[in-house]
């Protein structure tokens, strides 16, 4: 083969090769569906103006920046006062922290622990702007050595009042507590 030849066979690789065809090809979007970043065995620190709002600790956290939520599994929620006193801890096997709407939705075996009293059910959902705790299932509240069972839980992360339906209790009844 000549030089010649050679040549121009190198010109015909080098025109066909760098078509902008091949050079611009398309790829597809990442789908909306996939976190940003996944985590395992987290203790994620929130802060709010230099307090300590919560403390989240989980085997498996997913982030979804954008959306400004986090996907948590087999967590531990400690949430403190503006003293940095804990005023809660929640547990559950999964939970999902709106952050841009306040909102902490705790899913299988979830607990709701306070000072002033445990919740436990199997789904809950904390509007923390309300200070409301909604629970849609089968509840156990117990508080001072009372408990209340029922379902469809409505009250506040004091449990200074509760609202159930179908329910049962235990414990030691003032009459002067109720308003027949």
């Amino acid at each position: 083969m000549t030089a010649r030849n050679l040549l121009l066979l190198l010109i015909l690789l080098m025109v066909f090769a760098c078509k902008q065809d091949q050079l611009s090809t398309p790829t597809q979007n990442l789908e909306r569906g996939l976190p940003d970043e996944t985590s395992l065995n987290v203790r994620l620190s929130e802060y709010t103006n230099e307090r300590l709002d919560y403390v989240i600790e989980a085997q498996r956290m997913e982030r979804f920046t954008d959306r400004r939520l986090l996907y948590g599994y087999q967590v531990t929620l400690t949430s403190y006062d503006r003293f940095g006193v804990i005023s809660s801890v929640v547990r559950a096997d999964t939970t999902i922290v709106d952050d841009a709407r306040n909102i902490i939705f705790a899913n299988g075996n979830a607990s709701f622990e306070t000072p002033d009293g445990n919740l436990k059910t199997s789904k809950m959902v904390w509007e923390r702007n309300l200070d409301e705790l909604s629970a849609p299932g089968y509840v156990v509240l117990s508080r001072s050595g009372d408990i209340l069972r029922g379902t469809n839980l409505r009250t506040n992360a004091k449990f200074s009042y509760a609202t159930l339906d179908a329910v049962s209790a235990e414990g030691i009844i003032d009459e002067a507590d109720f308003d027949w």
